[in-house]
């Protein structure tokens, strides 16, 4: 019995507790799961130096798949960051980017996908953002409801007033017969 208690305690105490990873090079993530379209988000950035030497990052560059167009003589859906920054081993650099998404038929869930200008390899990392879809016709639903609404409050105030004057009669007078003389 005590052989096998230590033999248990053995192979407890030759395995890691923790298998702890490092960090991934990016992580990205945006501020809310879900964005209406016209709506303004923000996608925050965060890069881990874990290439074991010094990292010059030079920009950032995030494209929004779905969203790229040519509008207006430009073109719509990239943002470059300029960070000409070194990283040691080890150390971290946050940075975030306003978005706003399009209102026109562009405002679809796109993926968000960002790269890094390093004097090394920096692996792309995407992350997606979702859009809100209302439902088709809901600006009538809403409207059939408030007509509804405004209907019951009518029909309710002619019934109320049906009642109220069917309950005031006028009082009969009644007057004495004149006698004949």
């Amino acid at each position: 019995m005590v052989a096998l208690i230590m033999l248990t305690l053995s192979v407890f105490l030759s395995m890691s507790l923790a298998d702890a990873q490092e960090p991934e090079t990016i992580t990205v993530w945006t501020d809310k799961s879900e964005y209406a379209p016209g709506e303004t988000g923000t996608l925050y950035i965060v890069f881990y130096n874990n290439q074991g030497q010094n990292v010059t990052i030079e920009k950032i560059n995030i494209t929004f798949e779905s969203w790229r167009a040519y509008k207006a003589d430009q073109w719509e859906g990239n943002q470059t960051i300029e960070v000409n920054e070194a990283l040691v081993a080890g150390q971290i650099l946050q940075k975030y980017v306003s978005f706003t998404v399009p209102t026109d038929g562009r405002a679809v869930s796109t993926n968000a996908t960002v790269k890094a200008h390093a004097d090394v390899y920096i692996p792309e990392k995407g992350c997606p953002i979702f859009i809100s879809e209302t439902p088709l016709y809901m600006e009538q639903i809403v409207t059939l409801f408030t007509v509804q609404v405004v209907l019951l409050i009518v029909c309710t105030i002619i019934i109320a007033a049906t009642i109220f004057l069917s309950a005031q009669r006028p009082q009969v007078m009644w007057r004495e017969a004149e006698k004949a003389e």
